[in-house]
C-alpha cells in the first residue's frame, strides 16, 4: 500500500484518538495520505476541515486534508430557483444589528416583533441566512466565501431534515434526507481499545476471556441519497460514501481506504474489493 483515503464523515470521528494516530503512522511510514472531509453539513465540514489540518499540522504530519465540498465546484446538477430569498429580502421589516467578538455580526430582521430573517456575518462577508416561520427555524442558506449560496437545509420542530448542495452556480447536486438515526452493538474483548468507545451494555466469558456489548451511539444522521449529477440510485448515504471514495482515487485497488470503526459495518458492502481499514 502506497496510499491511503482516510474518510471523516461526522464531527464525532475527528474526536476519536485513533483517527491522528492513524495518519500519523501512515505518514512515518512513508505512505501518501489523504483524508477526505465528507460532512453534509456545509459549516460544520469548514470547521471540522480547519480542526483537523490544525491538528495534522501540530503532528508535522505530511497529509493532504480535502473538503468534499470543495471538489464540487465544477459538477453540473439541475437548476433551482431561491425565490425563497427574495420573498425573505422583501418588504421592510425592522432591523437590528449585534457586534460579536472575533469580527462577527448578526443582523436581525422583525416583523411585528416576530423574527422572520437572522444574517450572520463572519470576517465581513454573509456566510449564513437563517428565515423562520412563527419564531420557528425553517431554512438555512450556507455561503462561501464569494458569497455564493453552497446547501440549502430545511428544518422541522427545529431538527434539519433535508440538506440540498450547490454547485457555484446555484445548480443543485444533492439532495439528502435524514432518516432516523440507529444504535449500534459490538462484541469486543474487555481490553480492547473501542471497549472504551460505546457504552457496555452486556458483559460475559468467552472461553474464559472477558468480553463486552458495547454500544455505540452514531449521532451522524442516516439519509436518502437524490444525486442530480449522474442520476445515479442509492440504497443509502453509505452507498453514496462508497461511490466519492472510489471516484476519488479512480478506483485504485492500491489506495487503503480508512473509516471510522462505527461505519465499517453499513459501508462494507460498498466498498467491494477495495482494501478497507478502520481506525
Amino acid at each position: 500500500m502506497k496510499k491511503a483515503l482516510v474518510l471523516v464523515s461526522d464531527a464525532v470521528s475527528i474526536k476519536n484518538p485513533y483517527l491522528i494516530k492513524t495518519i500519523k503512522k501512515l505518514v512515518n511510514n512513508q505512505i501518501r495520505v489523504t483524508v477526505l472531509v465528507m460532512i453534509l453539513d456545509y459549516h460544520l465540514a469548514a470547521k471540522v476541515t480547519f480542526k483537523l489540518t490544525k491538528a495534522v499540522a501540530r503532528e508535522n504530519s505530511e497529509a493532504k486534508i480535502i473538503n468534499w465540498f470543495d471538489l464540487l465546484h465544477e459538477q453540473k446538477g439541475i437548476a433551482v430557483s431561491l425565490q425563497t430569498l427574495d420573498t425573505i429580502h422583501s418588504g421592510e421589516p425592522e432591523k437590528r444589528t449585534f457586534e460579536l467578538p472575533e469580527h462577527e455580526k448578526i443582523e436581525r430582521y422583525f416583523d411585528k416583533h416576530d423574527l422572520i430573517m437572522e444574517r450572520i456575518f463572519r470576517q465581513d462577508r454573509l456566510a449564513l441566512l437563517k428565515s423562520f416561520v412563527d419564531g420557528t427555524l425553517q431554512t438555512q442558506y450556507y455561503y462561501d466565501d464569494q458569497q455564493r449560496v453552497r446547501e440549502v437545509v430545511h428544518f422541522q420542530d427545529g431538527q434539519p431534515t433535508i440538506y440540498e448542495v450547490l454547485n457555484n452556480t446555484n445548480q443543485q447536486l444533492y439532495q439528502f434526507i435524514v432518516k432516523q438515526p440507529r444504535l449500534r452493538n459490538y462484541r469486543v474483548a474487555s481490553d480492547s481499545e473501542f471497549a472504551a468507545r460505546g457504552a457496555i451494555v452486556e458483559s460475559d466469558l468467552f472461553k474464559g476471556t472477558p468480553r463486552n456489548t458495547v454500544r455505540f451511539e452514531i449521532s451522524n444522521s442516516q439519509f436518502s441519497v437524490h444525486d442530480y449529477v449522474t442520476w445515479r440510485p442509492y440504497k443509502n448515504v453509505f452507498e453514496f460514501y462508497a461511490g466519492q471514495l472510489r471516484q476519488l482515487i479512480d478506483n485504485d485497488q492500491t489506495t487503503g481506504i480508512f473509516i471510522d470503526l462505527e461505519l465499517v459495518e453499513s459501508m462494507s458492502p460498498y466498498l467491494g474489493t477495495l482494501k478497507t481499514f478502520n481506525y
